[in-house]
């Protein structure tokens, strides 16, 4: 996310709904009057960027804002988020209270780094990508993850089971990619549960079993490219 001062305040121009602006903590009513006389749809915060807080009550204050990126922090409160009741992009991570997704109904991408208490992500039916960092369950599967069953694209990083044999069906989903999960070594079914997926890629997962990217690339009939442990299948 290239971020520069424009205008005296830390703005992004990627995102889907325009541009984002970078809340300083110092300079909050600023920031927020900035977002209101705009209308900007996206902000973002971290500490290399002056954001600082422990809360997100600002948002009380824009709820417009329909695209959240926060990283680096160490939230206590995260009340002010349910104010943004048409939030589409989501970002918040490592360190936050657990969360009520279903009150985002209209959630259409989200990074996830999840806590214990975390629920109704399987209630966003306008969910369609999502990407999973740090999924480290005491059984050593996907199960006790609700997936929606809307998603087109879904991103696993840093996960610790060792098979995604527990991954739901989910016949709309057409990119998987799964980085640095180190434990892996087993694919599963993954023609029986994404029979539409175009795109698998699989990188840095050192302990995948010798075959295992060729023979899911036989189940896959719609691929149009694979990518599996240095390898380009497809």
């Amino acid at each position: 996310m290239p971020i520069a001062r424009e205008d005296g305040f830390f703005q992004s121009h990627d995102s889907g709904l325009g541009s984002r602006l970078g809340i300083e903590s110092s300079r909050l009513i600023e920031c927020v009057a900035q977002i209101g006389q705009n209308r900007i749809k996206g902000v973002f915060g971290a500490p290399s960027f002056g954001f600082n807080g422990v809360d997100l009550d600002f948002l009380t204050d824009v709820p417009w804002v329909e695209d959240l990126w926060f990283w680096d922090i160490n939230l206590k409160n995260i009340d002010g988020l349910y104010a943004l009741r048409d939030l589409r992009y989501f970002g918040v991570h490592p360190k936050r209270p657990p969360i009520d997704f279903s009150c985002f109904p209209r959630l259409w991408s989200a990074v996830v780094e999840p806590r214990t208490y975390d629920r109704g992500i399987g209630e966003l039916n306008e969910l369609e990508r999502l990407h999973l960092w740090h999924f480290r369950p005491r059984d050593g599967s996907y199960s006790s993850f609700d997936f929606p069953g809307s998603l087109k694209e879904l991103h696993i990083n840093w996960a610790s089971p060792a098979s995604l044999e527990s991954l739901p069906a989910l016949p709309q989903l057409r990119r998987l990619e799964v980085h640095r999960c180190r434990n892996l070594r087993f694919l599963g079914d993954l023609g029986a549960k994404f029979p539409n997926l175009t795109h698998l890629v699989i990188t840095a997962c050192g302990e995948v079993a010798n075959g295992e990217g060729e023979r899911v690339v036989r189940e896959l009939p719609r691929l149009a490219h694979a990518y599996v442990q240095n390898t380009k299948l497809v």
